[in-house]
């Protein structure tokens, strides 16, 4: 779930990343893809989300 719920804000952060790091957003070509704002920061915060919520997730006792 914590999955799920970190992606709309790990596509933000990359988004602002990659404005930041100087991606063209007019007219964007493949010269200048970025894979560290692209792929690389909101898999890290996906990835991240998914880990934390694994950990936190224990024995359910009834």
């Amino acid at each position: 779930m914590f999955g799920l719920v970190s992606l709309l804000p790990a596509f933000m952060l990359g988004a602002f990343a990659y404005i930041v790091l100087g991606g063209e957003i007019q007219t964007p070509s493949s010269d200048d893809f970025m894979f560290g704002p692209c792929y690389l920061i909101p898999g890290l915060i996906v990835g991240g989300s998914l880990f934390l919520g694994l950990r936190d997730e224990g024995e359910i006792k009834q």
